[in-house]
């Protein structure tokens, strides 16, 4: 028996299990580190691009880009920084490169603050053979409320002035320039050619707004790129 206990033991030992293992309890537990996902943001539907506004083509055609007044007269102001002759040659100016762009020859009476007499205006119509002359002006009156841009033509006009006029006067109007409608007067720079006339009244100077917009150089755009669409509808129908 005693024997047997000495063997028994013996073999425990050899087994690894004469001893209980040591349990290793000073360790740091494991850190959970948890992770926020991040959500990818909600794409944005592309914005509608504006629609490309189609220029019309002018073609060859000779259109006379008249400056009112000019040199030593000065026409009206009213509450307006620039003159009147101030302002005609700057929208003027600027008419003309738009018109050229769209392909047609323009032939200017003025490009300088020079006095052009009314008789010799005329005669550049009709020298050019125009098929179209177009006056640029400002209004003044003492009704200080009044606004807007009005148009003449001769009072007894041929159809291609209406016709002009007309296309003008809806050009603004779907520009959001506010537009008087059109007027008939006998100006020396209408009749005293056989050549198609517009006379374009820009705006009041005697209105304060009217003044602001049409000494504002982007103001000044919108009204040629309306005239200039107008011309184009006109020479296009």
């Amino acid at each position: 028996m005693k024997r047997f206990l000495l063997t028994s033991f013996a073999l425990a030992a050899l087994s690894g299990c004469a001893e209980p293992r040591q349990v290793i309890s000073d360790l740091p537990s494991p850190v959970m580190h948890t992770y926020a996902v991040k959500r990818a943001p909600a794409l944005e539907a592309p914005s509608p691009a504006a629609p490309v506004k189609r220029e019309l083509p002018i073609g060859p055609k000779t259109i006379v880009v008249d400056p009112g007044h000019g040199g030593k007269d000065p026409g009206t102001q009213g509450v307006s920084v620039l003159a009147e002759k101030e302002f005609n040659l700057l929208l003027a100016a600027e008419l003309s490169r738009a018109l050229t762009r769209r392909g047609a020859k323009v032939v200017p009476t003025r490009t300088t603050d020079k006095f052009v007499t009314l008789e010799h205006r005329a005669l550049i119509a009709r020298r050019s053979r125009a098929d179209l002359f177009v006056s640029i002006h400002a209004d003044w009156i003492r009704k200080r409320h009044s606004t807007g841009a009005t148009l003449y033509i001769a009072r007894s006009p041929s159809s291609k002035s209406i016709r002009a006029a007309d296309c003008i006067a809806a050009a603004f109007r779907s520009s959001g320039i506010k537009c008087n409608g059109i007027r008939r007067r006998d100006f020396r720079v209408l009749v005293e050619h056989p050549q198609p006339a517009v006379l374009i009244e820009c705006g009041y100077m005697s209105n304060w707004a009217d003044a602001r917009r049409l000494n504002s150089p982007a103001y000044r755009t919108r009204l040629v790129e309306a005239i200039t669409d107008g011309v184009a509808t006109h020479f296009t129908r």
